[in-house]
């Protein structure tokens, strides 16, 4: 579920400061990044060189129309809730790859709203914060918590008056 300790896919993750939260958006940004370039090429390269490309059957046979009227891709079959691919293995692997692709990219756009965002936070928080902490909802950060420190009155006055 985690590498590197950057991709969550949900839960809570605290920071001391706003720099360490700031750091960890920035280090997850980038890693989208990466895995997004390290897919597209993984892409480019089957789409290049279609090894073992399967033999064209017939168009007609290539894709079915589910109940719902939309086409499934050539080579799939449901078994159980999972779709299975055996006659058309590169097309599949592609098709996933683009997926993949397309996912990290949308993850690395929230991700870099969210860092836009977040350095507008402080506008928010108070001088003496304690810590941040992020809401993280499917890899990308969706809120802030920010916890600040017991607000302790600059000077307390007490006094006990006696009437004589």
């Amino acid at each position: 579920m985690q590498r590197g300790n950057l991709e969550l896919n949900s839960g809570l993750v605290k920071f001391p400061s706003r720099e360490s939260a700031t750091a960890y958006l920035e280090a997850l940004l980038q890693y989208y990044k990466a895995r997004q370039e390290e897919y597209g090429h993984q892409l480019g390269e089957q789409l290049r060189n279609p090894q073992e490309a399967a033999p064209q059957k017939d168009k007609k046979g290539d894709s079915k129309k589910d109940k719902g009227g939309q086409q499934t891709p050539r080579g799939w079959t449901k078994v159980g809730s999972l779709p299975v691919n055996v006659s058309d293995p590169q097309g599949a692997l592609a098709q996933v790859t683009l997926r993949i692709v397309d996912d990290y990219k949308s993850r690395a756009e929230r991700v870099s709203e969210a860092l836009k965002s977040f350095q507008e936070v402080d506008a928010l928080s108070q001088a003496g914060t304690k810590s941040y902490t992020l809401f993280v909802f499917r890899g990308v950060p969706e809120g802030v918590i920010v916890e600040s420190a017991p607000k302790r009155d600059a000077f307390a006055f007490t006094a006990r008056f006696r009437a004589t």
